[in-house]
């Protein structure tokens, strides 16, 4: 039997958990509602009543655990720094209690972080040694594999790709800055775009989708599929943006290949052509052949990013042979 590792991706809605086998292979899983907002003491207790569920169900003993968190994370220490969607992660050391308990290692990773070493092991990063990972969501996250092995930089903050500036004198980020990839490409940028394309009354077709709500990123494209041709350009526009961030990044980090994940995604070639001749035009040399792939892993980034931490980690301090 292969060996096993207890994953969990700890999202704003779901705490997700899953054995997973050194395929990349889900043997079982077991989800719970996240708590919305509760003490620490107790997100520990359901953290760990969790995690002794799943690993019950285990055909063989569980060799670690990882859990990946949105936010600010100190692997090394095994700490939640910050963690925007749970109030009770604040300063939060989760590792030490959580392996005391159940007696087997356990680490904590970024969720973006621990999904590019995911992709990196099992799925559209194989057979890379450099990969660079950006996730397109409602932010804009990412991670960096070098040489085989998540870089997290000195303080734990490598791979926070959506705080790159494009534009100094661009709209604020909720990091404080202007002009960020995240604050101008993520679903939130392109729901703000829509949101002003309403407000000039420029988009019938937009107005008509949206109705009395507040519009989303989702909403534009669906516009820009329909014939608008403003909420295209945006589109396009925004495509072009995250090209010349990717590029920068390639010409810094030249990556084998940039594997990319998230909702924007559904954009289809409307987000990633105009991404892709941005990018290239920017890229320098050689780097004008790194390969851009798809994730290939899908709903189970998160759970399998967790599992490849787990395994990266446990076998740094004990290499199999």
């Amino acid at each position: 039997m292969s060996r096993i590792v207890v994953a969990a991706d700890f999202g704003g809605t779901n705490l997700r958990s899953a054995l997973v086998d050194a395929n990349g292979e889900i043997v079982d899983r077991l989800d719970v509602r996240t708590p919305a907002s509760a003490a620490p003491a107790v997100i520990l207790s359901d953290i760990v009543k969790l995690f002794r569920a799943i690993s019950a169900r285990s055909p063989v003993p569980p060799v670690g655990a990882a859990l990946g968190v949105p936010g600010l994370i100190d692997a090394d220490a095994g700490k939640v720094i910050i963690a925007p969607n749970v109030a009770g992660f604040r300063n939060l050391v989760l590792t030490e209690p959580i392996a005391a308990e159940l007696g087997i290692p356990v680490f904590i990773e970024n969720d973006a972080s621990a999904a590019a070493l995911g992709e990196h092991r099992f799925g559209a990063g194989r057979g890379t040694r450099n990969l660079l990972h950006a996730t397109l969501g409602t932010g804009i996250g990412g991670g960096i594999v070098v040489e085989g092995r998540l870089y997290r930089g000195a303080k734990g903050l490598a791979g926070e790709i959506g705080h790159i500036i494009i534009d100094p004198a661009g709209p604020r980020c909720n990091c404080g800055s202007r002009g960020c990839l995240e604050s101008m490409v993520s679903g939130v940028a392109f729901a703000e775009r829509a949101r002003r394309i309403i407000a000039s009354g420029a988009s019938p077709v937009l107005l008509e989708i949206v109705g009395y709500r507040e519009p989303t990123a989702a909403d534009l494209h669906a516009a820009a599929k329909a014939g608008d041709r403003q909420c295209e350009a945006e589109i396009r526009h925004g495509g072009h943006l995250l090209g010349l961030g990717l590029g920068s990044l390639v010409n810094v980090l030249n990556p084998e290949a940039i594997t990319l994940s998230g909702g924007l995604l559904a954009m289809g070639d409307m987000l990633l052509a105009p991404m892709k001749e941005s990018m290239f035009s920017i890229a320098y040399g050689p780097a004008s052949g790194t390969l851009v792939r798809l994730s290939t892993l899908g709903d189970e980034a998160g759970l399998l990013g967790a599992a490849a931490v787990a395994f990266e980690r446990v076998e740094s301090v004990a290499p199999q042979a």
